[in-house]
């Protein structure tokens, strides 16, 4: 893999704070005659102090201090500077704090923000939902934050910002063991040398890390270990990140996180703008001893739990009793279970129904990370696939053999190997250009396709990497293509591949696929193929690759059997739908909305000219999706969210999905309706002539107990069957 540096942007450029008070959590696409939106859900706004005239004409770099109080801030009792333990936690205030740090050599422009003022353990999950929102509307103005918590849970609240804050700028999370006014305090040395962290820049694209006592953690791997020493936070089994040597800030390795920089997955699922902080569930932590019984289990659940996360013994273990009383909750309750070790380290494996390997994250992350899951999803497939991938965390590098050099007349030579070869170009903001490599790849860049100068570039990979199942037929090399700017493009880029027609055997056709790094997977792109040559448009860069794929093949390797198995064969023959190249058609995997627009409006069969697309966010449309979700924004299907978003990667929900059905389908619908569905109550207002329609035609049905489950995300399974149901009605 070659790893781009990132070029420093030129700083200083003000940019006006914009705090959003309402952003619409309900797709308003749907039918036309159905406009009464439910209310969005009101975001919290911030004070973030813009940069001072003072500060913009620095060369210095722009950090703000988002404090929250812990023993960092506090203040020994009885005015006593030797009381280490006995102090009141969250008393100072940051900005006094940052005013008494040194100012020979100042290291960065410092600001302050008071987001609270009191100990880690006394913040509530909506409030950290709060917080991680405050940490993203700073870094719209900042080049880089510095977070102050308590230590008690410093490690869950800066995994919490790891996995939801949304820009790739540094976020240092620091606090301190020892009160600010206690004798030997490590408070200000820990406040002075985050700020230089965050000033360096190093940790851009790193996600949040943890600076305390002069080392650098990434945040998904740090642990407190001690309750009194001022060294107590470590990284089992993989070591500190780097380290604060005066005077400069060393990296030492990279993380998973880094080395997605700019590239379209490097942020996580988990948008809070995209839900309310209503929608955290309960998920409690369970542990395991000699002879443990069941009841901290089921007591869990009858207070709401949605998840539980088990720190079992040596490699996860959990007495009988707990086994017992988890394998209840999963059946009964739909509860989901992610185990963990006590041990302190250790790689955990397996899982089954309902239970989740939680891989070495230890407990405390383990519940950050299955409260987000569940929050952004309730389909067991999803949750257990992003703790593959985002909770999990590890590294694939394509390596390259070593090049070797084609023997001549009289030559020794070389043979067996395959020479990698890669090139990169420097694009201007707005520029036109193009990128070639040896004939096998041309990358076109249309004007206006960025508002950034950045750095693009092609490597053509030897082997692999793991990521081919072995029944693919690659018609061409992989290549990774890469840019330095984290944004997708504003106008599709153009790329051009030539492939081996005398791998593309009767029967089948070559078709370019992406490869998901988030869900690893290949999908399907297509192309236009003019001779040896096949061109596509993309939005974005990762690893791009031509296959050999069947014309027309509903033969699925996952499908026999399953309850949507007709709709699916007949969705496939069809050409509204295709599988993976894998041979599988996942049914139970969620779909987006993009995904979904793209089959109704295939299947639809819409034609000409669509809507001009007016989304803020229409930059974040993958290529292959705009044309469908014009064509949908024409015909009235869809029209956004109330924040003018459309949010195409967010999973589709079921009454989102029959409000654009009803739409497609022409159905009359009576604002007036009223469902027989036992859950009808919680089907809001905007929805229900929809739900009633759509249901009253045969087109959808409920669910187990008669529940419509609105709110619930849909499966590839349900989104096919309805849309052939649509077809026949």
């Amino acid at each position: 893999m070659t790893i781009i540096s990132q070029s420093k942007l030129t700083k200083k450029i003000f940019v006006p704070l914009l705090i959003v008070a309402l952003l619409g959590t309900v797709l308003t696409g749907y039918a036309h005659s159905v406009r009464a939106e439910v209310a969005a859900p009101v975001l919290p706004t911030f004070d973030i102090p813009a940069l001072s005239e003072e500060h913009k004409a620095s060369a210095l770099p722009n950090v703000i201090v988002v404090a929250t109080g812990g023993t960092l801030a506090g203040q020994v009792r009885n005015s006593d500077p030797t009381n280490f333990q006995n102090y009141a936690a969250g008393t100072y205030k940051i900005a006094d704090m940052v005013a008494e740090l040194p100012r020979k050599d100042k290291i960065a422009d410092v600001s302050t923000f008071q987001f609270g003022n009191k100990g880690s353990g006394g913040y509530t999950m909506k409030e950290l939902y709060d917080l991680s929102l405050a940490v993203d509307a700073a870094l719209a103005v900042y080049d880089s934050a510095v977070v102050t918590t308590g230590t008690d849970t410093m490690e869950e609240i800066a995994y919490f910002l790891d996995l939801t804050v949304q820009s790739e700028k540094p976020v240092v999370v620091t606090g301190a063991m020892r009160p600010w006014d206690a004798i030997g305090t490590d408070g200000p040395a820990n406040l002075y040398q985050a700020i230089k962290v965050a000033g360096s820049g190093k940790t851009k694209w790193y996600g949040t890390v943890v600076m305390l006592n002069d080392v650098i953690h990434a945040a998904r791997e740090v642990t407190k270990s001690n309750a009194h020493r001022m060294d107590t936070f470590e990284t089992p089994m993989f070591g500190a990140l780097g380290y604060v040597d005066d005077p400069a800030v060393r990296i030492y390795r990279l993380n998973a996180r880094a080395l997605k920089a700019g590239q379209a997955d490097w942020a996580t699922p988990f948008n809070l703008k995209t839900i309310s902080k209503e929608s955290l569930p309960k998920v409690e932590i369970v542990y395991s001893y000699q002879e443990a019984g069941g009841g901290a289990i089921r007591a869990s659940v009858e207070d709401g739990a949605k998840g539980i996360v088990t720190a079992g013994t040596g490699a996860a273990g959990i007495s009988s009793k707990m086994s017992a009383a988890r394998s209840a909750a999963i059946k009964d309750h739909g509860v989901t279970f992610v185990s963990t070790t006590r041990t302190g380290s250790g790689t955990i494996t397996g899982g089954g129904s309902g239970i989740i390997a939680g891989d070495n994250l230890n407990p405390q992350h383990a519940r950050i990370m299955l409260m987000l899951s569940l929050a952004f999803s309730n389909d067991f497939n999803t949750v257990k696939n992003w703790f593959e991938t985002v909770g999990t965390q590890d590294i694939t590098l394509d390596v390259a053999e070593t090049p070797t050099t084609p023997g001549g007349d009289g030559g020794s030579g070389g043979s067996g190997g395959t020479e990698t070869n890669s090139g990169q170009v420097i694009i201007g903001a707005g520029s036109a250009g193009t990128l070639g490599l040896d004939d096998s790849v041309t990358v076109s860049v249309p004007a206006g396709a960025t508002k950034e100068q950045m750095q693009l570039s092609i490597t053509k990979l030897t082997g692999t990497g793991g990521i081919v199942e072995p029944t693919s037929q690659l018609a061409s090399p992989i290549f990774e293509i890469l840019k330095t700017i984290s944004a997708n493009f504003l106008v599709p880029v153009t790329l051009t591949f030539k492939f081996d027609p005398a791998l593309i055997k009767e029967g089948k056709v070559a078709s370019v696929f992406y490869y998901d790094e988030m869900k690893k997977q290949w999908i399907e792109m297509g192309g236009t193929v003019s001779g040896s040559s096949i061109e596509v448009k993309t939005d974005h860069f990762t690893k791009f690759a031509v296959f050999a794929v069947d014309k027309a093949d509903a033969a699925f390797t996952d499908i026999s059997g399953h309850w949507a198995e007709a709709a699916i064969k007949e969705a496939v023959a069809s050409g509204i739908v295709k599988g993976y190249t894998d041979g599988t058609f996942k049914p139970n995997n969620t779909i987006t909305r993009a995904e979904f627009s793209v089959m109704l409006m295939g299947a639809l069969k819409a034609e000409g000219e669509g809507a001009a697309l007016t989304f803020t966010d229409q930059a974040q449309i993958a290529a292959w999706a705009k044309e469908a979700v014009a064509h949908a924004v024409k015909a009235e299907i869809i029209s956004g969210y109330p924040d003018g978003t459309f949010r195409p990667g967010a999973n589709i929900l079921r009454m989102e999905m029959v409000s654009m059905i009803a739409g497609g389908a022409g159905l009359t619908v009576d604002p007036n309706a009223v469902t027989s569905f036992a859950d009808n109550d919680d089907i809001p207002a905007w929805a229900m002539g929809a739900v009633k329609a759509v249901s009253d035609k045969g087109i959808i049905q409920g669910r187990t107990g008669n529940v419509f489950a609105p709110k619930a995300t849909a499966s590839r399974a349900d989104a096919i069957t309805v849309i052939m149901n649509m077809l026949k009605k």
